[in-house]
């Protein structure tokens, strides 16, 4: 009987840390309009984008992740499901036997300390392009 009261108390305190994570990204979730304000999506859109040509890679939110290219260009990969973390520790890596990262992979979130706490799977890759402020 004890046994059972302590898987239950365990059950409880992971309900418990789920609903908060999930009002984070929920949270975070509403900065997504702010990073995106100075570009428009094209429609353009590819499954890998070359490591090689990737120079930086910034988590918008639980949800997202710009890619910037050496040359300029920049993508955005709008994942499939919620990544809890992904926003507040703005930390990931992969594992690319290929040298290209592509729709479908998997990241791992990683906290301050480098400890991994989840993985959440990639989406496509769309262009966009930077809105230029108009003159008057």
């Amino acid at each position: 009987m004890n046994h059972n009261r302590k898987h239950l108390y365990g059950l409880a305190a992971l309900a418990a840390i789920s609903f908060a994570a999930f009002g984070v990204a929920q949270a975070s979730n509403s900065d997504d309009g702010r990073v995106l304000a100075g570009y428009e999506k094209t429609g353009e859109e590819t499954s890998c984008l070359s490591l090689s040509r990737v120079s930086k890679s910034d988590p918008i939110d639980d949800y997202a992740i710009l890619f910037k290219l050496r040359n300029g260009d920049v993508y955005l990969n709008e994942l499939p499901s919620v990544c809890v973390g992904l926003a507040r520790n703005k930390r990931f890596s992969f594992k690319s036997t290929q040298n290209r990262i592509c729709s479908g992979d998997t990241i791992i979130v990683a906290n301050p300390a480098g400890m991994d706490i989840g993985s959440c799977g990639l989406g496509t890759f769309e262009a966009l392009t930077e809105i230029e402020e108009s003159q008057e």
